[in-house]
């Protein structure tokens, strides 16, 4: 969702909407954000085409060509895009969105929330024009209800539909991940999305530090994401472009790989990725016994393989057992 085209750089191949297939687990797509703009326009010209019967007298045709450039517009097409992405792609076990720029990723995270104050409010004046007309705007046939108001109508649906987008941002199955770069001025940046994200009830669940020249996170990175998860990814010494080149990092710095698994404590990580890797190469069972200092107790670490039908390795259960 970043129109910066970062992946294709990354992955030195070009995307589009059409996902494309990277790795054995992993396909790419971009989102096309005119493309997105354009349904947009084209769905809500439909919509006033069905609401009132009266459009053409008002020539609103002649007005989407001047819409497609309104403020806000690019959010409302990344947020469609979004849940379009989410429900074609419900089968894949992970979904990455690597994000836009930080202004834009702010309005599109906020939007949800703002659209529904204000279908909300326009939901009121709606049924306050009604009242004051005392015009009838449900009729009952049997267990039939009809819909007399379609404007009234519409606007329920949408306040559906953003409640929805909402709740995808709050679920527990949305992992935000903060990434920021090694300096004064990102850190800064981070400290106001972390404000902004708080301000509509949205949690941030790790940071990333990016370019570490240092295996210690920084003192004020640590005081103020004390919730959060931190991670730290080295400069590399290298030029990141081409498949090869990301897992030659990854085969560096492998131990970043099980952070998420593993938490914050180094000791624990530095004793169980020996477990881990000991698994990756004969796709045995392992063990180890470590102190984990966050919880103050002495676990006994597991590491059990998955196979798939021929045998093959493709994951592992990792388990600690408070002994």
């Amino acid at each position: 969702m970043d129109p910066a085209h970062n992946q294709r750089d990354i992955f030195q191949q070009d995307f589009g909407e059409k996902s494309q297939r990277v790795a054995n687990h992993l396909a790419v797509k971009e989102v096309n954000v005119d493309y997105w703009i354009e349904k947009f326009l084209k769905e809500t010209e439909k919509t006033i085409k069905q609401t009132y019967s009266y459009e053409s007298a008002f020539n609103l045709q002649n007005y989407f060509n001047v819409l497609q450039f309104s403020p806000g517009l690019e959010e409302y097409a990344l947020l469609l895009a979004f849940e379009n992405i989410i429900h074609t792609f419900d089968d894949k076990d992970i979904i990455i969105f690597d994000m836009a720029p930080t202004a834009l990723t702010l309005r599109f995270f906020s939007l949800p929330f703002i659209t529904l104050i204000w279908l909300e409010e326009l939901l009121k004046l709606r049924e306050k024009i009604y009242a004051k007309k005392e015009i009838i705007s449900e009729i009952k046939i049997g267990r039939k209800t009809i819909q007399q108001d379609k404007i009234k109508a519409k606007l329920e649906i949408l306040i559906h539909q953003y409640e929805h987008l909402g709740y995808h941002f709050k679920s527990d199955a949305a992992k935000i991940n903060l990434v920021m770069n090694n300096d004064k001025l990102s850190f800064s940046e981070a400290f106001r999305i972390k404000k902004k994200f708080n301000d509509i009830g949205i949690h941030i669940e790790s940071v990333l530090v990016n370019k570490s020249n240092s295996k210690a996170v920084p003192d004020e990175v640590r005081d103020e994401f004390n919730s959060q998860k931190i991670a730290l990814f080295p400069l590399s010494s290298k030029r990141l472009l081409g498949y090869n080149a990301i897992n030659e990092y990854i085969d560096e710095n492998n131990e970043i790989l099980f952070f998420w698994i593993l938490g914050d404590n180094l000791m624990a990580r530095k004793l169980t990725y020996k477990e881990i890797e000991l698994m990756l190469n004969d796709g045995q069972y392992h063990l180890a016994e470590t102190y984990n200092k966050k919880f103050g107790k002495n676990l006994l670490v597991t590491r059990s393989p998955i196979n798939d039908d021929v045998g093959r390795l493709f994951g592992g259960v990792h388990a600690a057992l408070d002994i």
